[in-house]
């Protein structure tokens, strides 16, 4: 196993700590934009001796915002709708990268989909650190199958945690469905030049997870 070091050094329960941390976050940040109130014009001067009007009460917060996860195949695609109630739910999907080591699924890490700040959609794949580092001007390695790679570039590092990115344009995601049931290897390379990989057996209900996240 290529990421024995990496088993040992970090448990699931951190990577998954992780990933509900990334999409609370991601949901928090759509919700600071949802609700940013905009700018009002500067009020008229008032005539002499006139009494200000008193300010409008403020609405009071509407009840809890909904949130639903549906379950598909390899993948979970968590939605909530939108502060406003009127834009468009914002939804993530989510699919951990397991892997078998000693008798046991290990995870090492998660692939999301989901919609950057500028609105494009994006895949987010995120890998346990490697002991020794990794080499952050390589990037990461996606590659379905037979099929074409994809070089993902690091957007953040952490000492327990990397965060790769690749836009999913038409192309992307006609391939990536294309490949749904075939093997996935995500490649990292080490600080010493050697490569760590990570094999997934499939990444099947990636068409539907896509699908809920658009």
């Amino acid at each position: 196993m290529t990421l024995r070091n990496i088993a040992t050094a970090l448990s699931c329960t951190l990577v998954a700590g992780s990933v509900a941390l990334a999409i609370t976050i991601y949901f928090a940040n759509q919700d600071v934009g949802a609700q940013t109130p905009p700018a009002q014009p500067a009020p008229k001067p008032l005539a002499p001796k006139a009494t200000p009007a008193p300010a409008p009460a403020q609405a009071a917060p509407s009840g809890p915002i909904r949130t639903e996860t549906i379950n598909y195949d390899n993948w979970t695609v968590t939605c909530r709708d939108t502060a406003d109630g009127k834009s468009k739910k914002v939804c993530v999907a989510t699919m951990p990268m397991r892997v078998q080591q000693q008798n046991q699924q290990v995870t090492l890490g998660a692939w999301l989909i989901l919609h950057n700040r500028e609105g494009l959609l994006v895949s987010l794949v995120q890998t346990t650190q490697i002991d020794i580092g990794v080499l952050i001007a390589k990037g990461v390695e996606l590659k379905l199958g037979n099929g074409r790679s994809y070089k993902l570039s690091y957007v953040d590092c952490s000492p327990k945690l990397c965060e790769s990115t690749l836009a999913m344009d038409e192309v992307v995601i006609r391939e990536v469905v294309a490949g749904a049931n075939d093997r996935v290897s995500v490649t990292l390379w080490k600080t010493d030049g050697t490569e760590a990989s990570i094999t997934l057996a499939s990444i099947k209900g990636v068409d539907k997870a896509i699908a809920a996240v658009r």
